[in-house]
């Protein structure tokens, strides 16, 4: 389903208007951290869309959404996220926020959410899996090897093409 022309737009006119303002956030990042996400970002989207096409459907993206995908069993989006064991907490709470925003933008409110993380919560921040299927309805998987997606064994109803 494509983006919306008009929410396109308002998203463009809201970059300009931000590019123009006075204020600027200077906000310094560890080049090799950022290379670091962006490869991990970049594979979890490859290993994703491939899976995809695999079970022969074709994956679809824009600047907005990572994936998305049309099949019979419903519209799913997908947001990929590089984690480390210290930012997983994070990164999974900003997919969750990009995922919802995107479903009500592209008003598409049966479309199944997936949170698609680098590697699977420690031990410690296991109960995220919990939280993200159980209270937000919410799919999660994660990398297995860099050849295969994880998945709670909850959501293989749903997720089960992608293994």
């Amino acid at each position: 389903m494509p983006f919306s022309k008009s929410i396109e737009r308002e998203y463009q006119n809201i970059e300009a208007r931000a590019r123009k303002s006075k204020g600027y956030i200077n906000v310094l990042i560890d080049d090799a951290a950022r290379e670091r996400a962006e490869d991990a970002h970049r594979m979890l989207t490859n290993l994703v869309a491939a899976r995809i096409r695999t079970a022969g459907f074709i994956p679809k993206s824009n600047q907005y959404v990572d994936l998305s995908v049309a099949m019979p069993g419903g519209f799913y989006l997908f947001e990929m996220k590089s984690t480390t064991d210290k930012n997983v907490h994070g990164q999974v709470r900003r997919a969750i926020s990009q995922l919802c925003e995107y479903r009500y933008l592209q008003d598409l409110p049966e479309a199944k959410l997936v949170v698609v993380i680098e590697n699977p919560p420690p031990q410690e921040k296991r109960w995220i899996i919990d939280y993200v299927i159980k209270d937000r309805n919410i799919l999660i998987a994660w990398d297995g090897d860099k050849k295969t997606l994880k998945f709670p064994a909850e959501t293989a109803t749903d997720l089960g093409f992608l293994g």
